[in-house]
């Protein structure tokens, strides 16, 4: 009976340079440290939001308490995801010909059941967060204080002075709103997992050979 692994590994190879033969720019992609160091980075960053964004919402439901407002979780959302998505972009044109048939199935098993297991998390808060009450809008607090809130439906209401509690009601359901950061923080994350696979992987034919 012959081996399996060194048939995957063959017919792997075989696809991707039936899709397109590594250049000079995917293969100092796929061969450069940094680049694997920036990948782990970009990881950290897409996760961290996820979970920022994740706990949040959470916290919210049982008080209307919220760790972050609305205008803070978008600022946070700003800084780690604008640097991460343009070397996203970059990195993959630079490994298009592989990504082009790069799967999930493709990560061992431990990686890819905590993705999935991440994407059932992420499905449970944002579907909890609407059904305990979301919207979206904005709040402010003026000299005084006095706390107003502005809610965006089909068309955006203007600033109406409310009650702390009411304040803190409408706060916590732009932050649930906002459980949507955790699929963008998800999808980037995985983005660059996949990333980091593709090197994996080219780090191993370059050993193996043909």
């Amino acid at each position: 009976m012959k081996p399996v692994e060194p048939e995957k590994r063959s017919r792997r190879r075989d696809l991707m340079n039936r899709v397109e033969p590594d250049n000079e720019f995917t293969q100092w992609r796929l061969r450069s440290r940094s680049c694997a160091v920036a990948d782990v980075i970009a990881v950290a960053a897409a996760i961290s939001l996820y979970a920022v964004a994740g706990i949040d919402s959470v916290v919210s439901w049982p008080s209307n308490q919220v760790l972050l407002s609305d205008p803070a979780l978008v600022r946070i959302a700003i800084v780690l995801l604008a640097p991460t998505l343009v070397w996203l972009i970059v990195s993959a044109g630079m490994v298009s010909g592989r990504a082009q048939s790069w799967r999930l199935s493709q990560l061992p098993a431990g990686p890819r059941a905590c993705i999935v297991a991440a994407g059932v998390v992420c499905a449970a808060v944002f579907v909890g967060g609407f059904a305990v009450g979301a919207a979206k809008g904005s709040v402010r607090i003026l000299p005084g204080p006095r706390y107003q809130v502005s809610v965006i439906g089909n068309s955006q209401t203007g600033w109406t002075t409310v009650p702390l509690s009411q304040f803190r009601l409408w706060q916590a359901s732009f932050v649930r709103e906002d459980g949507l950061l955790m699929f963008w923080g998800l999808l980037v994350a995985t983005a660059f997992i996949a990333l980091l696979d593709l090197r994996r992987s080219y780090r191993v034919d370059e050993i193996t050979g043909p």
